[in-house]
């Protein structure tokens, strides 16, 4: 628990570093005003990421169970998965997993988001300063859900020698905060908005597949279960997607009353 706030407090630093060094290089007076409407606006999207799964009219629960039905079923094959993958060690898997590990950290992807937006501004790109942007909401929603399930669920982790149904909710112990996978969260939520913003098909696939990869990463360590990541991954795709929606609707996205079927619902809806 210490190591996640540690990380998270030490991502905040570099992103209002970032922030602050983009802004005065830039000599903008409305820097605290961005800071404020960037605030709002994370604010609306958590909203739209605690909700939109739970949509009845656009099919989007029936996604959610379905997702939720698939992590169930892969739990019950987790530690047949866990001594097949780890049982494929070598000295050069090791580096190279250690090196997926390293790509996927939470922390060096916010950074990166950060970078991005700050050269997006320095360069005088709209595209690459909104893309920075993004990378970095959707990084921070993935974290904080994955944050608060780890803590919630209290799942041993592989490593402990434990088994995968042992768990110990809100324990705060690092050992028992396996599901779901933060580093593939984080991942799958910048591999969404990267494919999303640069419209390219290779770009896509090569950034699913290091997100694919760090999740690989995460279980050849055994610091995560193969079901851990798999709820990681969609967790980070639907920030990914959230995010994205939200800036493809100018920011409105709002829950209105909607009638489907002679039944009273809430829908999801953005202005575009």
């Amino acid at each position: 628990m210490v190591r996640h706030l540690m990380g998270a407090m030490v991502a905040a630093s570099v992103l209002v570093t970032l922030t602050a060094a983009t802004a005065a290089a830039e000599d903008m007076p409305w820097s605290g005003e961005f800071l404020g409407r960037e605030a709002r606006t994370l604010r609306d999207e958590a909203a739209a990421f605690v909700t939109a799964p739970f949509g009845i009219d656009n099919g989007a629960l029936w996604g959610t169970l379905a997702v939720a039905g698939a992590v169930g079923v892969l739990s019950q094959f987790d530690e047949d998965i866990r001594d097949e993958v780890t049982g494929t060690r070598g000295r050069t898997l090791d580096r190279v997993t250690d090196a997926g590990s390293l790509v996927g950290n939470p922390v060096i992807h916010l950074g990166v988001a950060g970078a991005v937006y700050g050269g997006g501004l320095l360069a005088g790109s709209p595209r690459w300063r909104d893309a920075g942007l993004m990378m970095g909401e959707a990084a921070l929603l993935a974290d904080a859900a994955t944050l608060v399930l780890k803590q919630a669920i209290g799942r041993a982790r592989p490593l402990t020698g434990k088994g995968s149904g042992t768990f110990r909710p809100l324990s705060l112990e690092s050992d028992y905060d396996s599901m779901p996978s933060m580093h593939t969260a984080s991942s799958f939520a910048l591999a969404s908005v990267i494919t999303s913003t640069s419209g390219s098909v290779p770009v896509g696939v090569a950034s699913y597949a290091t997100a694919a990869f760090v999740g690989f990463s995460r279980m050849q360590e055994g610091k995560h279960w193969a079901s851990d990541v798999l709820l990681g991954a969609a967790i980070g795709e639907l920030a990914g997607r959230i995010v994205t929606r939200y800036h493809a609707g100018g920011g409105n996205l709002v829950l209105v009353p909607a009638v489907a079927d002679g039944a009273a619902t809430l829908a999801l809806v953005g202005k575009f």
